[in-house]
């Protein structure tokens, strides 16, 4: 059983307001960004970092990408294989000519962001992705693809950096430039750990344009990879569930979650209560694809390396891991020339009620709160289990790489599903009057209405009540639960009281 909220709230003198989240806002209450006004960042951004064996607790290196082209980008995560080194990689939808990040079958994954303190070449950097990922073995040999079109601009091998691990411990990001790359190792780096978001190091200071070269997001991202190393936890599920989906913004951390307040920006605009600008946060409005490459130790199969995966927005998705070693992906995360996949759409469907409220404006309140009807509250104990569950198959006695393809599409299909089963709270407001019957004050209601549910009768109807407005998630004082849409208050407050009802289905 699960609950669906919709508030009945009564005054005694039998006014019928609206549910709150918190205080009214003022009079002159500015909502933030309007329609029109720019966006801080543009949408083809990323945040990537990687971290060499020697800094994560089970000696396998990481390398991770957040790829931002606008949230709602169809995208899909495809099997390849062209005769070379067969690989998975996340690319555009229905498109097999490039691709932005992924894992071949030697244990050998990419990623790029651009950096936007360099010279751009044309920007076909996904074409370089596709033919790195199908013919290198290890970190060096991406330098020898480089250097072959250093002095040629053809398909755009500068104005990048190129993040890399391999199954030899190599862990290396290439910041290329015209006629030229600067080689940064994980090895030198006294903490193991390399991040890039869009400047280079060998360009302008970040400092210069601190918002269009993503100085935050470096910074931010840095800050929870050496804290996470500090404390032996970092692993691609703390990646997912703590880098990607950080909401700390340039000027304003919202946690703990969900933000009680008004959040104001530098500019002076506020917004609804709860809700922050989410524009310059790593976890942002236009990150459309997550993927972690978890290598190997020496001496493993590099076939048994991870490309763990999510198709689509990290405010919305579930990761779940890809082996190139099954020969496929899912069919949940490939469209096979439909318009988006059936994960990729059910992302979408639910990045449009999170960011329902305002534009580019995450509302906190949606993704978790008291009552834990948010979709965070859903979907990160989810994706745990899906860690859990990973590492209990791959530690198994039973463990076998002929069984990687089902158990990858096992997870996606259960994923999948349990996005598709999810559905947020519905406010539903009223305009009635209670009816008194000597002290006593009576509560009726009609049906609720609720998409997604098929015309299902409640089982029940749980009933609250607060001498203050209800805000998402408050609870207030249970009075009973009945099977019938109506109650009788024998006791009510003498100076009135607002009513909650709770429909259980």
């Amino acid at each position: 059983m699960f609950d669906r909220t919709f508030a009945v709230l009564i005054l005694a003198l039998g006014l019928l307001v609206p549910a709150l989240r918190g205080p009214l806002p003022p009079a002159d209450f500015d909502f933030g960004y309007q329609p029109n006004e720019p966006i801080l960042e543009g949408f083809n951004e990323t945040s990537s970092g990687l971290a060499s064996g020697a800094a994560t607790p089970d000696g396998r290196a990481l390398l991770w990408k957040s790829r931002d082209r606008g949230g709602m980008a169809p995208v899909e995560f495809h099997y390849y294989d062209d005769g070379r080194i067969p690989f998975i990689a996340v690319t555009d939808v229905n498109s097999t000519t490039t691709y932005y990040g992924g894992l071949n079958a030697l244990g050998f994954a990419l990623e790029n962001t651009d950096a936007h303190n360099i010279d751009h070449g044309q920007h076909n950097d996904g074409r370089v992705i596709l033919d790195a990922l199908a013919q290198c073995r290890t970190v060096d040999d991406l330098a020898g693809l480089l250097d072959s079109a250093d002095q040629v601009d053809e398909i755009g091998r500068y104005g990048y950096t190129y993040g890399c691990i391999d199954a030899y411990g190599g862990a290396t990001i290439y910041e290329a430039y015209r006629f030229g790359h600067q080689r940064y190792d994980a090895i030198d780096a006294p903490d193991g750990i390399l991040i890039r978001s869009n400047h280079a190091y060998v360009g302008a200071p970040p400092e210069s344009n601190p918002v269009d070269y993503g100085l935050h997001r470096h910074n931010r991202a840095m800050e929870l990879f050496r804290a996470a190393r500090a404390r032996g936890e970092l692993t691609a599920e703390f990646i997912m569930q703590k880098v990607v989906r950080d909401l700390t913004i340039d000027d304003f951390s919202p946690y703990p979650l969900p933000f009680h307040g008004y959040y104001t920006n530098s500019a002076g605009a506020s917004y609804p209560y709860g809700c922050i600008e989410n524009v310059t946060a790593i976890c942002r409005q236009s990150t459309t694809a997550v993927m972690v490459a978890q290598g190997v130790r020496a001496g493993e199969r590099p076939d048994k390396a991870i490309l763990w995966s999510m198709n689509g927005s990290p405010v919305t998705g579930i990761m779940t891991p890809l082996w190139v070693r099954a020969g496929s992906t899912p069919i949940e995360y490939d469209g096979i020339g439909r318009d988006s996949s059936r994960i990729n759409q059910r992302i979408i469907e639910l990045y449009k009620i999170i960011y329902s409220t305002w534009p580019n404006t995450v509302d906190t309140w949606l993704l978790t709160n008291p009552q834990q009807t948010g979709l965070w509250d859903f979907i990160l104990p989810l994706e745990r289990s899906i860690f859990a569950k990973t590492e209990q198959f791959l530690s198994s006695p039973q463990f076998s790489l002929d069984r990687l393809e089902v158990f990858q599409n096992e997870l996606a299909q259960q994923a999948t599903d349990s996005l598709e089963r999810w559905n947020p709270t519905y406010a539903v407001t009223e305009v009635t009057r209670p009816i008194f019957w000597e002290s006593n004050l009576i509560l009726a209601w009609g049906i609720p209405n609720i998409e997604g549910n098929d015309g299902e009768i409640p089982d029940g109807y749980d009933i609250y009540r607060s001498p203050d407005p209800f805000r998402e998630g408050d609870i207030g004082e249970k009075l009973a639960t009945v099977t019938e849409p109506e109650f009788t208050d024998t006791d009510p407050l003498p100076n009135g009281g607002y009513y909650k009802i709770l429909a259980i289905f």
